[in-house]
This record gives structure tokens, C-alpha cells and sequence, in this order.
């Protein structure tokens, strides 16, 4: 059952492998890295990723825009052509249970390439929900 469309929050625990081996055969190096790379998805069009180091840590933030990150997502959904039952307004884990149960049965009834590792069809998901999330509802979304 699709959710409403007025919250996102998932859990990224399935493996990410064969979704990093999709992004090497579908995108760019720079491609890969402004999908998968993001801390913080903003709602805007954004020239260039906006780089922001963390206090007392190595680390850095990375700010991307939905509208870059959208096109990129709808690149490796057409790729393993995921299917049009993929909850397109997503809820609290709407996605994760999805994949853990819905999309299960749908497997054995539609083959294709989405089917033939559903963590990766996780991932495509999640990154394409996440940015139509973010222009939808104008919000950004932050990966934890």
C-alpha cells in the first residue's frame, strides 16, 4: 500500500555491491558521485556539489540538488527497468518493506533485470524516491 507522500525515511542495510557495480556500468565516476555521494539533498538546482567540512573530524559533508540527482536515478530505473508497482509517494520504510515483501512476490510473477538482485532495485529506488521527495514536497532530506 503506497504511503502518502508526506515523510521519507529509510534504512540503508541491504548490501550496497551491486548497486555500486551498477553505477560503475551506467554512470560517470563524477555521475556515481553525485548520487551516491550526497550528505544532504536539497530541493534546488545546484551548479556544483557544495563541499562542508565537519568540526573536529576528517570528514566532509557533501550538499547535492535533487534536480541533478533525479535524472541520474531515473538513469539506472530504466537500466533494471524497476517496476511501475515501486511505491512512488513513500512513508516511514515504505520502501524497505516493500522490498521485503511485495516486491518477493512480483519477482516471481515479472522478470527482469530489477528482479535479479533486489538490494540494488533498493538502492535505484531509494535514490529516485529520494529526489522526487525532496522537489515534491520542497524539502531536503539528510542521510544519516
Amino acid at each position: 500500500m503506497p504511503g502518502s507522500g508526506q515523510a521519507f525515511e529509510e534504512k540503508l542495510s541491504p548490501s550496497m555491491t551491486g548497486f555500486f557495480a551498477l553505477c560503475e556500468t551506467h554512470l560517470s565516476r563524477e555521475e556515481s558521485e553525485t548520487l551516491c555521494g550526497w550528505t544532504v539533498l536539497v530541493p534546488v538546482s545546484l551548479d556544483e556539489e557544495i563541499w562542508l567540512p565537519i568540526e573536529s573530524s576528517d570528514y566532509h559533508s557533501m550538499i547535492a540538488g535533487a534536480p541533478q540527482v533525479l535524472p541520474l536515478a531515473e538513469k539506472l530505473a530504466a537500466a533494471i527497468a524497476l517496476p511501475p508497482e515501486t511505491p512512488a509517494t513513500c512513508d516511514n520504510l515504505d520502501l524497505s518493506m516493500w522490498f521485503r515483501h511485495q516486491a518477493k512476490d512480483l519477482a516471481t510473477a515479472r522478470t527482469g533485470p530489477w528482479n535479479r538482485d533486489l538490494d540494488t532495485a533498493f538502492y535505484v529506488a531509494l535514490f529516485l524516491r529520494a529526489s522526487q521527495h525532496s522537489i515534491r514536497r520542497g524539502c531536503p532530506i539528510v542521510c544519516r
